[in-house]
Protein backbone atom coordinates (compact mmCIF):
# COMPACT_ATOMS: atom_id res chain seq x y z
CA UNK A 1 0.00 0.00 0.00
CA UNK A 2 1.35 3.29 -1.04
CA UNK A 3 2.06 6.17 1.55
CA UNK A 4 0.55 8.69 -0.80
CA UNK A 5 -2.76 7.86 -2.18
CA UNK A 6 -3.34 8.24 -6.20
CA UNK A 7 -5.56 11.40 -6.89
CA UNK A 8 -8.05 11.92 -9.67
CA UNK A 9 -9.98 15.05 -9.77
CA UNK A 10 -12.00 16.11 -12.46
CA UNK A 11 -15.71 16.35 -12.96
CA UNK A 12 -17.14 13.16 -13.08
CA UNK A 13 -14.67 11.40 -11.37
CA UNK A 14 -17.26 9.33 -9.15
CA UNK A 15 -17.78 7.39 -12.93
CA UNK A 16 -14.37 5.77 -12.59
CA UNK A 17 -15.29 4.27 -9.53
CA UNK A 18 -15.85 0.77 -11.50
CA UNK A 19 -12.54 0.58 -12.88
CA UNK A 20 -10.91 1.41 -9.78
CA UNK A 21 -12.88 -1.32 -7.82
CA UNK A 22 -12.39 -3.50 -10.54
CA UNK A 23 -13.77 -6.93 -9.20
CA UNK A 24 -13.64 -6.53 -5.32
CA UNK A 25 -16.19 -5.92 -3.52
CA UNK A 26 -16.96 -2.38 -1.90
CA UNK A 27 -18.99 -1.14 1.43
CA UNK A 28 -19.85 2.30 1.07
CA UNK A 29 -19.82 5.13 3.79
CA UNK A 30 -21.99 8.03 2.83
CA UNK A 31 -23.03 11.29 4.76
CA UNK A 32 -26.23 11.06 6.55
CA UNK A 33 -27.75 13.68 4.33
CA UNK A 34 -26.87 12.44 0.94
CA UNK A 35 -29.37 12.48 -1.57
CA UNK A 36 -30.47 9.00 -3.13
CA UNK A 37 -29.95 9.90 -6.40
CA UNK A 38 -26.40 9.92 -5.48
CA UNK A 39 -26.90 6.49 -3.37
CA UNK A 40 -28.85 4.95 -6.75
CA UNK A 41 -26.12 6.47 -8.71
CA UNK A 42 -23.69 4.24 -7.04
CA UNK A 43 -25.51 1.30 -7.35
CA UNK A 44 -25.49 1.87 -10.88
CA UNK A 45 -21.97 2.41 -11.37
CA UNK A 46 -20.55 -0.53 -8.77
CA UNK A 47 -23.79 -2.88 -9.36
CA UNK A 48 -22.73 -7.10 -8.15
CA UNK A 49 -19.72 -5.13 -6.27
CA UNK A 50 -21.68 -2.79 -3.63
CA UNK A 51 -22.15 -5.17 -0.76
CA UNK A 52 -23.52 -2.53 1.53
CA UNK A 53 -24.13 1.44 1.82
CA UNK A 54 -24.22 2.59 5.54
CA UNK A 55 -25.10 6.35 6.49
CA UNK A 56 -23.01 7.78 8.83
CA UNK A 57 -24.62 10.12 11.90
CA UNK A 58 -24.44 14.18 11.36
CA UNK A 59 -21.90 15.47 13.37
CA UNK A 60 -18.47 14.87 14.69
CA UNK A 61 -16.86 11.75 14.24
CA UNK A 62 -17.15 10.03 17.87
CA UNK A 63 -15.21 7.58 19.58
CA UNK A 64 -17.82 6.12 20.48
CA UNK A 65 -19.43 6.19 16.63
CA UNK A 66 -15.64 4.92 15.55
CA UNK A 67 -15.67 2.18 17.74
CA UNK A 68 -19.84 1.06 16.59
CA UNK A 69 -18.80 1.02 12.60
CA UNK A 70 -15.62 -0.36 13.16
CA UNK A 71 -16.64 -3.32 15.00
CA UNK A 72 -19.76 -3.81 12.70
CA UNK A 73 -17.56 -3.95 9.77
CA UNK A 74 -15.08 -6.56 10.85
CA UNK A 75 -17.44 -8.78 12.19
CA UNK A 76 -18.69 -9.52 9.02
CA UNK A 77 -15.74 -9.07 6.76
CA UNK A 78 -12.74 -11.73 6.89
CA UNK A 79 -9.37 -11.85 5.22
CA UNK A 80 -10.54 -13.81 2.42
CA UNK A 81 -13.06 -11.20 1.13
CA UNK A 82 -12.13 -8.09 2.30
CA UNK A 83 -14.05 -5.44 0.72
CA UNK A 84 -12.54 -1.70 -0.33
CA UNK A 85 -14.32 0.94 2.02
CA UNK A 86 -15.52 3.78 -0.45
CA UNK A 87 -16.18 7.15 2.25
CA UNK A 88 -18.14 9.58 0.31
CA UNK A 89 -18.91 13.14 2.14
CA UNK A 90 -17.23 15.74 4.23
CA UNK A 91 -14.44 15.50 6.72
CA UNK A 92 -16.29 13.87 9.48
CA UNK A 93 -17.60 10.67 7.23
CA UNK A 94 -13.96 10.66 5.42
CA UNK A 95 -12.33 10.29 8.86
CA UNK A 96 -14.37 7.82 10.47
CA UNK A 97 -13.52 5.58 7.03
CA UNK A 98 -10.09 5.84 8.32
CA UNK A 99 -10.95 4.40 12.04
CA UNK A 100 -13.03 1.94 9.90
CA UNK A 101 -10.66 0.37 7.79
CA UNK A 102 -8.47 -0.66 10.97
CA UNK A 103 -8.92 -4.65 12.45
CA UNK A 104 -7.93 -4.13 15.92
CA UNK A 105 -8.02 -6.68 18.27
CA UNK A 106 -11.49 -7.79 19.66
CA UNK A 107 -13.02 -5.56 22.33
CA UNK A 108 -9.77 -3.23 21.74
CA UNK A 109 -11.17 0.17 21.28
CA UNK A 110 -9.91 2.59 18.97
CA UNK A 111 -8.75 4.50 22.44
CA UNK A 112 -5.74 2.26 22.82
CA UNK A 113 -4.36 3.85 19.72
CA UNK A 114 -4.99 7.43 19.69
CA UNK A 115 -2.28 10.15 19.12
CA UNK A 116 0.53 7.68 18.27
CA UNK A 117 1.60 6.81 14.81
CA UNK A 118 0.12 3.91 12.97
CA UNK A 119 2.28 1.97 10.67
CA UNK A 120 1.47 -0.16 7.89
CA UNK A 121 1.56 -3.82 8.87
CA UNK A 122 0.59 -2.79 12.56
CA UNK A 123 -2.82 -4.08 12.18
CA UNK A 124 -4.67 -5.93 9.03
CA UNK A 125 -6.52 -2.99 6.98
CA UNK A 126 -8.67 -3.12 3.74
CA UNK A 127 -8.36 -1.37 0.55
CA UNK A 128 -9.74 2.61 0.84
CA UNK A 129 -10.95 4.93 -1.55
CA UNK A 130 -11.86 8.60 0.01
CA UNK A 131 -13.79 10.68 -2.13
CA UNK A 132 -15.01 14.13 -0.81
CA UNK A 133 -18.31 16.09 -1.37
CA UNK A 134 -17.17 19.04 -0.06
CA UNK A 135 -13.91 21.34 -1.02
CA UNK A 136 -11.58 21.57 2.02
CA UNK A 137 -10.89 19.59 4.90
CA UNK A 138 -7.55 17.80 3.16
CA UNK A 139 -8.76 14.68 4.70
CA UNK A 140 -9.27 12.66 1.75
CA UNK A 141 -5.12 13.38 1.11
CA UNK A 142 -3.92 13.56 4.44
CA UNK A 143 -2.26 10.79 7.17
CA UNK A 144 -4.33 12.49 9.83
CA UNK A 145 -8.25 11.38 11.46
CA UNK A 146 -9.76 13.51 13.72
CA UNK A 147 -11.47 11.51 16.53
CA UNK A 148 -13.98 13.24 19.30
CA UNK A 149 -13.99 12.33 23.21
CA UNK A 150 -17.71 14.60 23.55
CA UNK A 151 -17.87 13.56 27.11
CA UNK A 152 -14.40 15.06 27.94
CA UNK A 153 -14.50 17.83 25.39
CA UNK A 154 -11.48 16.69 23.75
CA UNK A 155 -9.82 16.38 19.91
CA UNK A 156 -7.86 13.24 19.65
CA UNK A 157 -6.32 11.99 16.26
CA UNK A 158 -5.38 9.08 14.20
CA UNK A 159 -2.47 9.70 12.48
CA UNK A 160 0.48 7.44 10.52
CA UNK A 161 0.96 5.78 7.05
CA UNK A 162 -1.73 3.25 8.01
CA UNK A 163 -4.26 6.15 7.62
CA UNK A 164 -3.95 7.05 4.61
CA UNK A 165 -6.29 6.32 1.33
CA UNK A 166 -5.38 4.09 -1.49
CA UNK A 167 -6.99 7.05 -3.59
CA UNK A 168 -8.21 9.84 -3.49
CA UNK A 169 -10.98 10.63 -5.98
CA UNK A 170 -12.27 13.97 -6.15
CA UNK A 171 -15.06 15.29 -8.30
CA UNK A 172 -16.62 18.79 -8.30
CA UNK A 173 -20.15 18.02 -8.72
CA UNK A 174 -20.31 16.37 -5.66
CA UNK A 175 -20.08 19.56 -4.16
CA UNK A 176 -22.45 21.39 -6.46
CA UNK A 177 -25.92 20.90 -3.99
CA UNK A 178 -23.73 21.92 -0.34
CA UNK A 179 -25.76 24.74 1.38
CA UNK A 180 -23.27 27.82 0.91
CA UNK A 181 -22.94 27.38 5.44
CA UNK A 182 -20.48 23.95 4.10
CA UNK A 183 -19.40 25.50 0.94
CA UNK A 184 -17.87 28.50 2.87
CA UNK A 185 -16.88 26.72 6.45
CA UNK A 186 -14.68 24.06 4.02
CA UNK A 187 -13.39 26.60 1.94
CA UNK A 188 -12.16 28.70 4.84
CA UNK A 189 -11.05 25.05 6.58
CA UNK A 190 -8.64 25.34 3.66
CA UNK A 191 -7.16 28.58 3.66
CA UNK A 192 -6.17 27.95 7.68
CA UNK A 193 -4.54 24.57 5.79
CA UNK A 194 -2.68 27.09 3.21
CA UNK A 195 -1.50 29.11 5.54
CA UNK A 196 -1.09 27.51 8.33
CA UNK A 197 1.46 25.52 6.20
CA UNK A 198 2.82 28.79 5.51
CA UNK A 199 3.45 29.67 9.34
CA UNK A 200 4.67 26.51 10.27
CA UNK A 201 8.51 25.33 11.93
CA UNK A 202 7.72 22.43 9.17
CA UNK A 203 7.90 24.79 6.06
CA UNK A 204 9.81 23.12 3.21
CA UNK A 205 9.61 24.85 -0.27
CA UNK A 206 7.53 22.29 -1.51
CA UNK A 207 4.41 22.32 0.78
CA UNK A 208 4.99 26.34 0.41
CA UNK A 209 4.23 26.13 -3.14
CA UNK A 210 1.01 24.47 -2.63
CA UNK A 211 0.03 26.29 -0.05
CA UNK A 212 0.79 29.93 -1.58
CA UNK A 213 -0.99 28.55 -4.94
CA UNK A 214 -3.76 27.85 -3.03
CA UNK A 215 -4.25 30.67 -0.94
CA UNK A 216 -4.15 33.05 -3.79
CA UNK A 217 -7.53 31.06 -5.61
CA UNK A 218 -9.36 30.36 -2.63
CA UNK A 219 -9.52 33.86 -1.33
CA UNK A 220 -10.57 34.79 -5.23
CA UNK A 221 -12.60 31.76 -5.83
CA UNK A 222 -14.67 31.34 -2.44
CA UNK A 223 -17.00 34.83 -2.57
CA UNK A 224 -17.45 33.77 -6.88
CA UNK A 225 -19.55 30.79 -5.68
CA UNK A 226 -20.90 32.61 -2.65
CA UNK A 227 -23.02 34.79 -5.87
CA UNK A 228 -22.83 31.74 -8.38
CA UNK A 229 -22.75 28.71 -6.39
CA UNK A 230 -23.97 26.14 -9.49
CA UNK A 231 -21.02 27.48 -11.94
CA UNK A 232 -18.80 24.07 -12.47
CA UNK A 233 -15.73 26.06 -13.55
CA UNK A 234 -15.35 28.18 -10.11
CA UNK A 235 -16.32 24.65 -8.70
CA UNK A 236 -13.64 22.59 -10.40
CA UNK A 237 -10.98 25.96 -9.12
CA UNK A 238 -12.07 25.55 -5.75
CA UNK A 239 -11.48 21.62 -5.52
CA UNK A 240 -7.97 22.44 -6.76
CA UNK A 241 -7.46 24.79 -4.43
CA UNK A 242 -8.17 22.73 -1.50
CA UNK A 243 -6.31 19.73 -2.29
CA UNK A 244 -3.20 21.86 -2.51
CA UNK A 245 -4.12 23.00 0.37
CA UNK A 246 -4.69 19.67 1.94
CA UNK A 247 -1.31 18.43 0.14
CA UNK A 248 0.71 21.18 1.81
CA UNK A 249 -1.27 20.58 5.22
CA UNK A 250 -0.31 16.83 5.05
CA UNK A 251 3.03 17.40 5.03
CA UNK A 252 3.16 20.50 7.53
CA UNK A 253 0.69 19.26 9.61
CA UNK A 254 -1.47 22.30 11.14
CA UNK A 255 -0.75 24.61 13.54
CA UNK A 256 -1.69 27.85 16.16
CA UNK A 257 -4.99 28.13 14.35
CA UNK A 258 -6.33 24.90 14.78
CA UNK A 259 -4.77 24.61 18.00
CA UNK A 260 -7.13 27.54 18.88
CA UNK A 261 -10.16 26.60 17.14
CA UNK A 262 -11.00 22.97 18.98
CA UNK A 263 -12.35 24.35 22.28
CA UNK A 264 -14.52 26.74 19.85
CA UNK A 265 -16.06 23.34 18.37
CA UNK A 266 -16.55 21.73 21.52
CA UNK A 267 -17.34 25.01 23.99
CA UNK A 268 -19.31 27.07 21.02
CA UNK A 269 -20.71 24.68 18.94
CA UNK A 270 -18.66 26.17 15.98
CA UNK A 271 -18.26 24.08 12.66
CA UNK A 272 -14.97 23.36 12.22
CA UNK A 273 -14.23 26.40 9.25
CA UNK A 274 -16.12 28.52 11.56
CA UNK A 275 -13.75 28.09 14.97
CA UNK A 276 -10.64 28.44 12.32
CA UNK A 277 -11.95 31.49 10.26
CA UNK A 278 -12.81 33.30 13.87
CA UNK A 279 -9.22 33.12 14.73
CA UNK A 280 -7.50 33.01 11.47
CA UNK A 281 -6.79 36.93 11.23
CA UNK A 282 -5.57 37.11 14.51
CA UNK A 283 -2.93 34.38 13.78
CA UNK A 284 -1.70 36.07 10.52
CA UNK A 285 -1.42 39.14 12.61
CA UNK A 286 0.56 37.60 15.43
CA UNK A 287 2.64 35.44 12.11
CA UNK A 288 3.25 38.54 10.65
CA UNK A 289 5.10 40.40 13.23
CA UNK A 290 7.28 37.16 14.02
CA UNK A 291 9.96 38.48 10.80
CA UNK A 292 10.35 40.86 7.91
CA UNK A 293 10.50 37.36 5.75
CA UNK A 294 7.46 35.81 7.07
CA UNK A 295 5.54 38.99 6.83
CA UNK A 296 6.84 39.19 2.96
CA UNK A 297 5.40 35.85 2.29
CA UNK A 298 1.81 36.29 3.82
CA UNK A 299 1.51 39.76 1.99
CA UNK A 300 2.50 37.81 -1.11
CA UNK A 301 0.33 34.62 -0.33
CA UNK A 302 -3.30 36.06 -1.06
CA UNK A 303 -2.46 38.97 -3.82
CA UNK A 304 -4.09 40.56 -5.41
CA UNK A 305 -7.28 40.05 -3.00
CA UNK A 306 -5.51 40.29 -0.08
CA UNK A 307 -2.85 42.09 1.04
CA UNK A 308 -3.08 42.54 4.57
CA UNK A 309 -4.64 41.69 8.18
CA UNK A 310 -7.30 44.14 7.91
CA UNK A 311 -8.76 42.83 4.48
CA UNK A 312 -8.66 39.30 5.73
CA UNK A 313 -10.61 40.16 8.62
CA UNK A 314 -12.78 41.96 5.80
CA UNK A 315 -12.82 38.75 3.93
CA UNK A 316 -13.39 36.21 6.54
CA UNK A 317 -16.13 38.15 7.96
CA UNK A 318 -17.88 39.11 4.91
CA UNK A 319 -18.18 35.81 3.72
CA UNK A 320 -20.49 35.28 7.05
CA UNK A 321 -17.97 33.96 9.62
CA UNK A 322 -17.64 36.30 12.97
CA UNK A 323 -13.80 36.70 13.86
CA UNK A 324 -12.19 37.11 16.79
CA UNK A 325 -11.28 41.52 16.84
CA UNK A 326 -8.08 42.58 16.14
CA UNK A 327 -8.15 44.68 19.13
CA UNK A 328 -8.58 42.03 21.40
CA UNK A 329 -5.61 42.05 23.67
CA UNK A 330 -7.87 40.75 26.48
CA UNK A 331 -5.92 38.83 29.75
CA UNK A 332 -8.42 35.92 28.34
CA UNK A 333 -7.47 35.76 24.57
CA UNK A 334 -4.17 36.05 25.34
CA UNK A 335 -4.36 33.27 28.33
CA UNK A 336 -5.95 31.05 25.69
CA UNK A 337 -3.10 32.17 22.58
CA UNK A 338 -0.13 31.59 24.61
CA UNK A 339 -1.81 27.72 26.37
CA UNK A 340 -2.65 26.90 22.62
CA UNK A 341 1.30 27.53 21.54
CA UNK A 342 2.13 24.70 24.04
CA UNK A 343 -0.36 22.26 22.18
CA UNK A 344 1.18 19.55 19.75
CA UNK A 345 -0.59 21.56 16.50
CA UNK A 346 0.42 25.17 18.48
CA UNK A 347 4.58 24.00 18.59
CA UNK A 348 4.27 23.61 15.10
CA UNK A 349 3.55 27.71 14.87
CA UNK A 350 6.79 29.65 13.97
CA UNK A 351 9.10 30.89 16.12
CA UNK A 352 8.29 34.63 18.06
CA UNK A 353 10.75 36.49 19.34
CA UNK A 354 12.16 35.98 22.34
CA UNK A 355 10.76 39.29 23.82
CA UNK A 356 7.54 38.62 22.63
CA UNK A 357 4.72 39.06 25.34
CA UNK A 358 3.30 35.63 24.59
CA UNK A 359 6.15 34.17 25.92
CA UNK A 360 5.81 35.80 29.30
CA UNK A 361 2.49 34.16 29.92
Amino acid sequence: MSTKPEILIQPGARRKLPELVNTHPVVVLIYHQAPDSLVDELRTLLGSNLLDVIRCSDGLPTLALADELRQKFWAVHTRRDLPIILAIGGGSTLDLAKSVRLNLPAHVSVTSILDRKIDIGEFETCSMILMPTTAGTGSEVSSTATIWDIENKTKHSLFGPAIVADWAVIDPELAMTAPWSVTRDSGIDALSHALESIWNRNRVPKAFAYAMSAAQQIVKVLPQIKLDPENISLRVDMANAALWAGQAMAITETALVHALSYDDTTGLGLSHGQACGRWLPTVYQLASKSSEEMEIFLRAAMQPIISDVHELDAWVNDLGCLTVSLNDHSIETERRIACALHTKRGRNFIELSPLHELQKI
